[in-house]
């Protein structure tokens, strides 16, 4: 897994080897051994948790619920090496590592999930290649449920450039009512400012 920085690497391998951690993550059964410090300095969430009023700030172990060991792997991955994609061999949703992001307030998570999505779903949104228009007609559903405009808009722009490829496609069938009249709102307001 590639990292942000040498000092990515570093934490990374400090994590993987288990050197001195000072608290237990229990999820889904599985244990992971952390550090606080490092937890606190790259999360909100955990800062909250372990240096706040909260119970947890006085215990070695911690319990976690409403994330499977999969995810963890990739936040704690993330926490530790500022990594710039999932590690391959963790089989994770798109989805739920963005709401997991917000979760844990972890912004450079959501950023790199966001990134996947571009590449995987959208193909950095180049000329439509035969079978991706329905990637991009799926990232654009994913980015409007979760509101992550950016990334909504980005499509919305594709969408409106290729519009009679996209409409050609069963997606966009699927697509809902809003997300259909949305499409054609920016088809229609490019026309008319092409005009």
């Amino acid at each position: 897994v590639e990292t942000a920085s040498v000092l990515g690497e570093d934490l990374l391998r400090l994590y993987k080897k288990c050197c001195c951690p000072d608290i237990n993550i229990r999820v889904e059964g599985k244990d992971f051994q952390a550090h606080r410090a490092i937890l606190c300095a790259r999360s909100g969430y955990f800062a909250a948790m372990l240096s706040g009023s909260w119970a947890e700030s006085s215990q070695e172990h911690i319990t976690l619920q409403g994330i499977s060991h999969a995810e963890m792997n990739v936040v704690l991955h993330f926490i530790y090496g500022a990594i710039l994609d999932f590690p391959d061999e963790v089989d994770v949703g798109y989805i739920r590592m963005l709401s997991i992001a917000d979760m844990y307030g972890l912004d450079g998570l959501k950023e790199v999930a966001i990134y996947i999505l571009k590449r995987d779903y959208c193909n950095f949104f180049q000329k439509p290649v035969p079978g991706k228009q329905q990637l991009v007609l799926e990232c654009m559903a994913i980015a409007h449920s979760l509101g992550v405009e950016n990334l909504y808009a980005a499509c919305m722009i594709w969408v409106g450039k290729h519009f009679a490829r996209c409409l050609s496609e069963k997606s966009f069938a699927n697509l809902p009512t809003e997300l259909q009249n949305n499409c054609l709102v920016m088809l229609i307001t490019s026309l008319v400012s092409n005009v």
